[in-house]
């Protein structure tokens, strides 16, 4: 999967409010020269940096609201060196002094409730970090031998850990903590891919108002309702784009078939691997009742190389795109925010399956036309 990280809707406004961060290394013998912090505010990310003097340092700027931060150091002065290490520190706003004792990341905070409960967090999920950590050195070993067996059994061994970690530890938070800032983060942490609406609504529900106020939580919110009208049962919702013709194409002009809508790009390596296990299906199946619709969020400009890949690949499905990459009106409406991905429709346009890929597809397909 090609991942893209949606940052958080909406610019900084008025309601922004101010931070300081305070920090002393007067308890560590080696102190760094130079540190850096990186935090996002509304869809910004704030990259800073502060000089380590007489074993002091400070920060200021302004949240849009509480999130997680990053705290670096490349090295330590005093003729010994250290690799660069980071730690996470939950900002809010007002003031919040750090005192680092013997080590960068050991520390006493002051004023900052949110740090406390990040710590707690963080401290919960050492155990599972731990097992997925083992778990991806052996898969990366697997793969190296390639070992498809083990690789597939890997896969499932890590997703069932990544589960335990975010019912036992983020959703448990969330629970115990409906009024801390960092249970919106734990929330957001907790959602796994794709979103999964029926576990996400009513812990989401839980949360203090305050907090499914923040520019997070309702961009959370849009993607739990973009998951409701896109999960397993519902009709698909309709949209209308550009074929290669430049041809208007309308999703429900397709129904009376099953309809796979596959949601793709020319410049993506993993749909291009994937469009040959998919001309084999459409091939088999096409005179049966099965179809494909291609939305390419290819960008603008790119039209060109996008013509050029259905030629090279033998796509001879339905095509369409906006050309608007990442903005294609149609995955957003869908929330995607990965490809390649897909949606299985039965003839009345109903979702019945999501994310079919290689003998999936063709199972599910020998399914429904044996």
């Amino acid at each position: 999967m090609i991942l893209v990280l949606a940052g958080l809707s909406g610019a900084a406004t008025a309601q922004d409010q101010a931070f300081s961060l305070q920090g002393s290394f007067s308890r560590m013998n080696h102190k760094p020269a130079k540190l850096y912090l990186q935090y996002q505010r509304g869809n910004q990310w704030i990259k800073d940096s502060a000089d380590v003097s007489n074993g002091n340092y400070f920060f200021s700027g302004r949240l849009s609201e509480p999130t997680l931060a990053s705290l670096s150091v490349a090295g330590l002065s005093g003729g010994s060196t250290l690799v660069p290490q980071n730690m996470g520190l939950f900002l809010e706003p007002g003031t919040v002094r750090l005192l680092h004792t013997e080590t960068f990341s050991n520390i006493i905070v002051y004023g900052s409730l949110a740090q406390l409960d990040y710590e707690a967090l963080d401290k919960a999920g050492a155990s599972y970090r731990y097992r997925i950590d083992t778990l991806y050195e052996a898969y990366r070993l697997a793969r190296k031998s390639k070992d498809s067996i083990k690789t597939r059994q890997l896969d499932l061994e890590i997703e069932k850990v990544s589960e335990e970690h975010r019912e036992n530890v983020y959703r448990k938070f969330v629970a115990d903590h409906p009024k801390s800032p960092v249970a919106l983060y734990a929330l957001r942490q907790s959602a796994g891919f794709p979103t999964d609406a029926a576990q996400l609504e009513p812990l989401f529900n839980k949360l203090d108002p305050a907090l499914r106020n923040y520019p997070s939580a309702r961009e959370l919110k849009a993607a739990i309702d973009i998951a409701k009208s896109t999960a397993i049962g519902q009709v698909a919702p309709d949209f209308t784009q550009p074929d290669t013709l430049g041809n208007p194409l309308k999703l429900s002009s397709l129904r009376g078939k099953y309809l796979l809508i596959d949601f793709w790009a020319s410049w993506c390596m993993p749909c291009r691997k994937e469009n040959p296990l998919l001309v084999a299906a459409f091939n088999t199946y096409k005179d049966k009742g099965f179809d494909i619709l291609g939305v390419s969020l290819d960008q603008a400009g790119a039209r060109t190389g996008w013509l050029q890949a259905i030629r090279q690949d033998k796509l001879t499905w339905h095509q369409v795109s906006d050309l608007q990459y990442w903005k294609n009106a149609a995955a957003l409406q869908y929330g995607i925010t990965a490809i390649p991905q897909n949606l299985l429709l039965d003839r009345e346009g109903r979702i019945i399956a999501k994310n079919l890929y290689g003998n999936a597809l063709l199972l599910k397909l020998q399914e429904l036309f044996p």
